[in-house]
């Protein structure tokens, strides 16, 4: 029996190194190990950060509103704000974390929920909440999701090239030459602008169809809101000029837009910055055709939407 334990013990040694390994090099905290702290939008670490310390105000959507500077969202807003906005994030996943964090904490109050055109798109369906949930919950799920595995093997790479692995932020100083044409015309639109809208977002909205049993399973989350006292907020992010001249309406998608706005309108307050006659946010703001700058249009956008 001695040296089947043993035998047992041994064949656990290299298990143990790598789950040792994995806990050093993970690069979300998880176990609360390292002195910084991770600053990306991966959706479970946000579950997890919302599990340990709930907030009473949440933001729900995808990238376009998963970067603000919460230092200052939480100085306009007055009070602690939790972050639950993760890049990629489908509509119905934004919903399913809505229903997540209100019955984990029965006292929210307010929710900023972004709605876009794109994530309204029907074939824009991703189902990842229960995943979610467990790896945020679970540290064994944490620890053999092979995703997860990937990305503390990245981090093993980047530490022996002696670099960190930094996300880029939305940001870029533009030149002549994003603004001119070779022979010194000037572009419509700036070159990464015109180049995101034909041929980034064009051919995912091409067929477009409008989500309408999302919309009313939206409709009903809005309606529990109102009857527990949540203020809900339907934020629609902005969008540049080029998105709406080249693809939204060409497509006939504006009519969904406002759709979608008449539907939602009596249930939830609307703040739509994404399909206005004016546009209050210039090509200069915007990084690409969806995500502003983060260093000029984004704390323009953190200002207009959270000091109300």
């Amino acid at each position: 029996m001695t040296k089947l334990l043993k035998k047992l013990a041994l064949a656990m040694v290299p298990v143990v190194i790598y789950f040792a390994i994995f806990i050093y090099f993970e690069p979300y905290n998880y176990f609360g190990i390292k002195e910084s702290e991770y600053s990306g939008d991966s959706a479970m670490y946000r579950v997890r950060e919302f599990n340990k310390q709930p907030s009473d105000v949440i933001i729900l959507g995808d990238s376009k509103m998963a970067h603000f500077d919460m230092d200052l969202v939480e100085s306009l807003v007055g009070e602690k704000v939790g972050q639950l906005s993760f890049g990629g994030a489908s509509f119905n996943e934004s919903m399913d974390l809505l229903e997540y964090a209100i019955e984990k904490n029965p006292d929210v109050h307010t929710v900023y929920f972004a709605a876009s055109f794109y994530t309204l798109n029907e074939s824009y369906y991703k189902d990842r909440m229960s995943s979610i949930e467990t790896t945020a919950t679970n540290p064994f799920a944490y620890m053999l999701n092979f995703n997860y595995n990937i990305e503390m093997l990245n981090e093993i790479k980047w530490f022996i090239l002696g670099e960190k692995n930094v996300a880029t932020p939305h940001h870029k100083d533009w030149t002549d030459e994003d603004y001119f044409y070779e022979d010194g015309t000037k572009r419509e639109y700036r070159k990464n602008l015109e180049e995101y809208a034909l041929n980034t977002i064009w051919g995912v909205v091409e067929n477009y169809k409008y989500d309408t049993a999302d919309v009313e399973r939206y409709i009903e989350l809005a309606k529990m809101c109102k009857d527990k006292g949540i203020k809900l907020y339907t934020v629609m992010p902005p969008m540049d000029d080029s998105l709406k001249e080249l693809v939204v309406e060409p497509l006939g998608i504006h009519s969904h837009i406002l759709s979608f706005i008449d539907s939602v309108s009596p249930y939830t307050e609307v703040i739509n910055f994404e399909y206005n006659e004016t546009n209050v946010f210039s090509e200069d703001l915007f990084y690409d055709g969806f995500h502003l700058d983060v260093y000029s249009g984004l704390p323009l956008f953190t200002q207009m939407l959270f000091d109300r």
